[in-house]
């Protein structure tokens, strides 16, 4: 009786001795926030510049969506997300209705940043939608805005701009206030977005006569948008494919358009804007296969 006492007390201390050492320790301790977003910031880097792979995207993701977990109303992390749904679907999925998902969690992501801001979270469960219409001054949030407009115009894209009116005047909102704030932006991307909304309302006319009336657009004005971009980041080659497709080729100048989109193709890649320029520079290809073979 003795001798199984003894064996099972030492079974006991064996057992509580792997414990220690497998189990979890007191002072361990999950990711800390600040932990999470610093990863999270080196990883979304590596997937714009040095690594630019899904999966180096996707750990960023996850990363950042761990770190929202210890503080859901940071507006930094809220901001990546936007930005980082937006890219997984420009740059890397094919399959639309995927595309669809990820510029939706984008924009999610974009209003709830927007909503960190009191004034604007009021507003919006007061009249929802239409609060990204008429934004209160004291919402300054340049990534926000921006990123919750990008995701949104994709969307807008996709609907078709006659089936796509209701969301406009938001769309031009978001812009021209991060024009207000800063109009360096990614490269001029609130001025390359107006001209691209313009350029495609004033060609759909007559039918589009109000919203061209009551937000002002003009063709001089929409040049005027895409030359101004030009001037801020002549590096970013995403300002000439958008010069491209929505102004000269709307005005019928395919001369002017082939000239632009060959300078997209032709130009080096360079350190700015690597990502988008990559984008932009097979989309200019599949621009130009479709002008050169008479599809436009």
């Amino acid at each position: 009786m003795k001798k199984y006492v003894r064996k099972a007390s030492f079974l006991l201390v064996v057992f509580l001795l792997l414990g220690v050492m497998t189990g979890p320790r007191a002072e361990e301790k999950p990711e800390s926030y600040e932990a999470l977003v610093q990863e999270g910031d080196r990883l979304a880097r590596m997937a714009r510049k040095e690594n630019r792979t899904e999966e180096k995207l996707r750990q960023a993701l996850r990363t950042y969506e761990k770190a929202l977990d210890r503080k859901p109303d940071s507006r930094h992390v809220l901001n990546r997300l936007a930005l980082g749904y937006f890219t997984l679907a420009e740059a890397y999925l094919e399959d639309w209705e995927q595309k669809k998902t990820a510029f939706s969690t984008g924009y999610d992501f974009g209003l709830r940043s927007l909503r960190t801001n009191k004034d604007f979270d009021k507003l919006y469960r007061k009249v929802g939608f239409a609060a990204l219409k008429n934004l209160p001054e004291s919402v300054r949030n340049v990534e926000g805005l921006f990123w919750t407009g990008a995701n949104l115009g994709r969307l807008a894209e996709k609907k078709g701009v006659m089936d796509s009116l209701n969301d406009l005047p938001a769309l031009v909102s978001l812009n021209r206030r991060v024009l207000e704030l800063n109009e360096t932006y990614l490269g001029g991307g609130a001025r390359r977005t107006l001209g691209s909304i313009a350029g495609e309302v004033l060609s759909r006319l007559p039918l589009t006569f109000w919203q061209v009336r009551s937000n002002g657009f003009s063709w001089e004005k929409t040049r005027k948008h895409f030359r101004r971009s030009i001037e801020l980041a002549p590096n970013c080659l995403e300002n000439y494919l958008a010069y491209a497709r929505y102004y000269a080729l709307k005005k019928g100048n395919e001369d002017r358009a082939l000239e632009l989109l060959n300078k997209v193709i032709e130009k080096p890649l360079g350190t700015s804007y690597p990502l988008i320029n990559e984008i932009a520079k097979e989309k200019a290809r599949e621009l130009r296969s479709e002008v050169l073979d008479g599809q436009i």
